[in-house]
């Protein structure tokens, strides 16, 4: 199977409120998230490609943006793409995103320096990669114990 997410992707929990445009609001519960999209699992699911704005809160956190719906496993969830977060509700979604990568980190601290080489070969290296590039994104320069960290994050997903 090809990896097709284009931003790692942090398990968490929260509320989400869905509403397709002119229709009736729904909710349903936040499972995970990344910089362009989340998993909401609810009973009652859209079609493909239905446009809906979603207010999501999760840890003290709440944001707005307009997502479309890529994925549907009918009477379980939803995977949702962003496609559309005005500037300010993109800070309090990267501020949802550092808090989870803060919390992974911390509970990996332990871990640090025991890591070996990377076992999963080019996917996992790629991962890594990745999630590099997302920190350096956010970040000026990289500690040796963050760089153990994210490694160890991309060893576990």
């Amino acid at each position: 199977m090809v990896e097709r997410r284009r931003s790692l992707r942090f398990k968490c929990s929260g509320s989400v409120e869905l509403q397709e445009k002119g229709g009736v609001r729904t909710w349903g519960t936040l499972k995970d998230i990344s910089l362009h999209g989340c998993y909401v699992e609810m009973p009652t699911t859209f079609p493909l490609d239905t446009v809906v704005t979603l207010n999501i809160e999760s840890g003290g956190v709440r944001f707005s943006a307009e997502a479309k719906v890529r994925v549907c496993y009918p009477s379980l969830g939803m995977g949702m793409c962003f496609s559309e977060i005005k500037p300010d509700q993109q800070t309090q979604l990267g501020q949802l995103l550092r808090a989870l990568a803060g919390h992974k980190t911390t509970a990996n601290a332990g871990s640090v320096g025991r890591l070996g080489p990377l076992e999963g070969g080019m996917a996992e290296a790629k991962t890594v990669v990745e999630m590099l590039t997302e920190y350096f994104h956010e970040h000026g320069s990289l500690s040796r114990d963050e760089f153990y960290a994210i490694a160890e994050r991309a060893r576990c997903s």
